[in-house]
Order: structure tokens, then C-alpha cells, then sequence
């Protein structure tokens, strides 16, 4: 059995010779297979830097094109700061090519400007560069050890008021322990701009002063010569029920001199007549017999 076995298996087998062209057949293929990869390595290799070049070539041309240096720029939204303050700002050459400005560097610099709530800058090609300002609204004047500060509408201080700026903006008051701002007492303050239709009202006409106090709560005082004394909560039912108060006192003949109606307890109102001062206004000084504090 084992050497008919033999037999068959050597009958089986190719000759040395087919065996060997197929062998050299094989390396054929696959030589012809990595010289085609090959090729296809070297053509992308090639096509990548030639694209590189070209476009380091072209930005290079672009940087030195006389086309693309600044030749305007624009600001816009400005209210309190003037265009030549937002441009020394921003300290953009003329000749400066409009690519190569940093315009994160330029937004930094403005915003050195307490005025300046956010701002952005933009191109316009070819030579145009834009800056778009949104500056902060100054609502009120909060009154700290070193002056009065002007704050905007999320109750933040951001500049300091001139001693011999004039200002008719409302000054908050009480609203500072020691260093610290009570931020509470503060937004609590300027929600009151809120109930704008009774600040502009015949009643009250216009707010000089909103006083914190941590017994009492929040006091008003006008330019007409009232003191209004609020509590903590529920203002708006508090202003609206002034206007009855104000026509009663109007039809008895009443309403003369300076006032002090306390609002702060929903089931009365008390009316008193005061001979008070009248709060001092920022720039001015204080008028002898015209003035309150709590």
C-alpha cells in the first residue's frame, strides 16, 4: 500500500519546471502591483506639494498685494464714545494688509473702554475693516465711598462719574456695606424701571433717588419733593394705589410742601408732611431744609 501510495502522490505533482514558471509568473504580478503603488504614492506625493506651493505662493502674493491694505474702516454703534476714541482703540495702520490683522487683538484693546459692553471686527474685501461696538446703557448712579458709579442694567458699576459731570440719571443708595454691593438690593432697585409708567406718571414724574434700607426696605424720592416709602415687595400694587392718593390729596388741596407717604403696608396708607432735603444730585450740594434720609 505505501508504494502504491507514492505512486499516486508523484503522478499528482507538477514537474519542477511548470512549477517554477508559475512561481515566476506569481512574482511577476505581484512586483508589477507595487511598482503600480508605488506610482500612486509619488503622483499623490507630488500633487500635494505642487498645491502647497502654489498656495503658499498665492498667500505670499496676497500679503504683498497693495489691493488688500486697509484703506477705511468703519465703526458702528457708537452712542457715548465717538468713532475717533473706538479708532485710537483699535490702533489699525492704514497701510496694514487686511489678512495679517488680529482682529482678536483689536476687540481686546477696545474693550479696555468701560463704555464697551462687547464689540466685534470683521473684513469686507478687498480694503474695508469693520467694527461693530454694543456699548453698556448706564441706568443709574450707585453711590460708594469714592463717588457715585455708573451702573448698567445687570447692576454692574463700570465707570466712575466726574466730580464735575452732572448727571440726571437716579442715584441708588444704601446699596453698599462696607466694600461690598449688595448685587440683591441692588437688581431690586432697578426692577423699580420697570414700573416706568408711574415713574413718568403726574404722581411721582421723576426719580431722583431709590434708598436701600434693611429695616424699611426701598424708599423713592423725586424731584416734585416726595418720599416714598415702599417695603420690600409688591411695588407695583404699592405705585398704583399712589395714584388715588395723589388725585385725593390733589382735590383737598393738600399736595403742597414735601411729603412722606409710606405705601409699605397694604391695608393703610399714611401721608405725613415733612420739611425734608432734598437728595443731593451729583455735581450739586445740598440745600438747606430740602433733603432726607431714613
Amino acid at each position: 500500500p505505501l508504494f502504491f501510495r507514492f505512486v499516486a502522490n508523484s503522478r499528482m505533482k507538477r514537474p519542477y519546471h511548470l512549477q517554477w514558471e508559475a512561481k515566476k509568473n506569481r512574482l511577476k504580478r505581484r512586483s508589477g502591483d507595487i511598482l503600480w503603488e508605488v506610482g500612486r504614492v509619488f503622483l499623490l506625493t507630488g500633487a500635494i506639494v505642487s498645491i502647497t506651493v502654489t498656495l503658499l505662493i498665492g498667500f505670499d502674493l496676497a500679503l504683498r498685494s497693495p489691493r488688500l491694505h486697509v484703506r477705511e474702516t468703519v465703526v458702528r454703534g457708537c452712542q457715548e464714545l465717538t468713532e475717533k476714541e473706538i479708532l485710537d482703540l483699535a490702533a489699525v495702520r492704514s497701510s496694514a494688509n487686511l489678512l495679517t490683522i488680529n482682529r482678536d487683538a483689536v476687540a481686546r484693546r477696545i474693550r479696555n473702554n468701560p463704555w464697551v459692553r462687547e464689540v466685534f471686527v470683521g473684513r469686507e474685501f478687498p480694503d474695508r475693516l469693520v467694527i461693530v461696538v454694543q456699548e453698556r446703557k448706564a441706568v443709574a448712579l450707585l453711590q460708594k465711598e469714592n463717588g457715585l458709579h455708573l451702573i448698567d442694567e445687570a447692576g454692574t458699576p463700570f465707570k466712575k462719574l466726574k466730580a464735575d459731570k452732572e448727571s440726571d440719571l437716579p442715584v441708588l443708595t444704601g446699596c453698599v456695606r462696607g466694600e461690598k454691593v449688595d448685587e440683591v438690593l441692588v437688581k431690586t432697585s432697578l426692577a423699580l424701571g420697570d414700573l416706568e409708567e408711574f415713574w413718568k406718571g403726574p404722581a411721582i414724574r421723576k426719580v431722583s433717588e431709590i434708598h436701600g434700607n434693611e429695616t424699611f426696605g426701598l424708599s423713592l424720592f423725586t424731584d416734585t419733593g416726595l418720599c416714598l416709602q415702599l417695603g420690600f415687595d409688591g411695588y407695583h400694587d404699592k405705585l398704583q394705589r399712589l395714584t388715588s392718593v395723589m388725585a385725593d390729596l390733589d382735590e383737598k388741596n393738600l399736595r403742597t410742601g414735601f411729603m412722606l407717604i409710606d405705601l409699605s403696608n397694604p391695608a393703610k396708607v399714611s401721608v405725613q408732611r415733612r420739611n425734608v432735603f432734598e437728595p443731593v444730585r451729583p455735581g450739586k450740594t445740598a440745600v438747606a431744609g430740602r433733603g432726607f434720609r431714613m
